[in-house]
């Protein structure tokens, strides 16, 4: 059969299942979905059992997981594909063209909750095998996990991989859920870690007359506020005693890899919708989001925000702050860190909790395997330009529980376009990139 025509029945299938799979409100951060979770859960495992997958349920681990296999000679080695069905909330009166659960087609791209993360991702892999497996292509013994949790924090995954190394046994493992930078082909060869906290400051037990009190009562928000201006200099360089320690040496090579990654600030302003960027030390773009650790306050919590003026002296203010470490770099550690500068920098009439919610380590991925060769060959034929190994400034703690505990080759292969907005309104999925990953599927699971 020609091969554009293939591609095109794949693409063809692929846009019915992705519209059934779109339709389900599959938000694992609600319990109001948890219906809509279930009925996913089943419709994927129907359709592997469809198209002569050995596929099943499993319970006790949160949402239910997909486990899929499609076995064909021990000879040939095994690919388990990871994914997850659940997504983001979304609701059209957020901003969003179209129903956000109703697939949508405009200006060459598909428009829907969950169109890049994960469903139209982890779904381009589904179709492809099915189609491979048809036509008798497929080299691969292939097994799928299928998650509905990741979106919430996947609190069980862990155990559930610890627990089943053997049914998870495999040679490599081959997950799709990011975005690709340049407009070239990435390999992700690194994620950084992360954990969240809270800190709270109070300075007595009520609120106090801004008119009677004011200038001589201490005020929570001036001090929280006085204590974040002290985390970064004005180059975005953390300023906390020895928070770079244990830092990766970042070495000329992998500088020269990350500054030939082609960077548009302009690209970057349109996407992010802000005016520059901002970096220390010389740093490119991706060396300083892959390779250094961040600190970022993501909420600020504290007085009167109603409507009107309460005018009155707050004793009391929360942030709410994310971390992100590299490799070699551990949570508690950056976290007693940042306990100790708070104890430093509070004035002696404040008080404080600081409290850590969650964490996961960074990871630096192993490139020198066969599979990871194989991708970066499939990839480089398909788009026709020369792969980009990306440290990725985000985290995805599956890859650690895959690593430590299965010991096989992580392949980490997006395929959305970058400006796909994953987690916003009108997630899309640009359709050139999407047949390029069906290519790449294709090619990568019929050598």
């Amino acid at each position: 059969m020609d091969k554009q025509i293939f591609i095109s029945e794949i693409f063809q299938e692929y846009k019915k299942l992705l519209e059934e799979f779109i339709k389900f409100k599959s938000v694992s951060t609600n319990q109001e979905y948890q219906n809509d979770i279930n009925s996913t859960a089943d419709w994927l495992n129907q359709l592997f059992k469809s198209n002569n997958f050995k596929s099943k349920l499993i319970t006790g681990y949160d949402n239910p997981l997909v486990f899929a296999e499609f076995y064909q000679d021990k000879n040939l080695p095994t690919v388990l594909i990871y994914g997850h069905y659940d997504v983001q909330p979304a609701d059209i009166n957020d901003g969003w063209s179209s129903d956000p659960f109703t697939l949508t087609i405009s200006n060459n791209r598909i428009i829907a909750r969950g169109a890049v993360d994960n469903k139209g991702q982890v779904l381009i892999h589904i179709a492809t095998i099915f189609k491979l497996i048809q036509t008798n292509q497929l080299k691969y013994n292939v097994k799928f996990l299928i998650e509905g949790n990741e979106e919430s924090g996947s609190p069980n995954i862990e155990r559930f991989i610890e627990e089943n190394k053997e049914l998870l046994s495999c040679d490599s493992v081959l997950i799709s859920d990011g975005e690709m930078s340049a407009k070239r082909p990435n390999i992700e060869v690194g994620f950084r870690g992360t954990f969240n906290a809270t800190l709270q400051i109070t300075v007595g037990s009520q609120d106090l007359h801004s008119g009677i009190y004011g200038s001589t009562a201490p005020n929570a928000i001036h001090i929280l506020a006085n204590l974040i201006s002290k985390i970064h200099d004005e180059h975005n360089r953390i300023l906390i005693p020895n928070y770079y320690e244990n830092v990766d040496d970042i070495n000329d090579e992998i500088r020269q890899n990350n500054t030939n990654i082609p960077f548009d600030i302009e690209e970057y302003k349109r996407i992010t919708t802000r005016k520059d960027i901002i970096l220390f030390d010389g740093n490119d773009f991706y060396t300083q989001t892959g390779l250094y650790p961040c600190i970022e306050v993501t909420g600020i919590i504290g007085g009167y925000t109603g409507e009107g003026y309460k005018n009155a002296i707050p004793h009391k203010a929360t942030a709410k702050i994310n971390f992100r470490l590299v490799s070699h770099q551990r949570a508690q550690e950056l976290f007693d860190k940042f306990n100790n500068f708070i104890k430093t920098n509070i004035p002696p009439y404040a008080d404080f909790t600081f409290e850590m919610d969650g964490s996961n380590e960074a990871l630096k991925i192993d490139i020198n395997n066969k599979y990871i060769d194989h991708a970066r060959s499939v990839l480089e034929e398909v788009w026709g330009e020369k792969v980009i190994y990306k440290y990725v400034g985000g985290s995805l703690p599956i890859t650690n529980y895959f690593y430590n505990s299965l010991k096989a080759p992580l392949v980490m292969i997006p395929l959305a376009n970058e400006d796909c907005n994953m987690h916003g309104v009108d997630e899309n999925f640009d359709i050139e990139y999407l047949i390029k990953g069906i290519k790449f599927s294709v090619n990568f699971f019929s050598k």
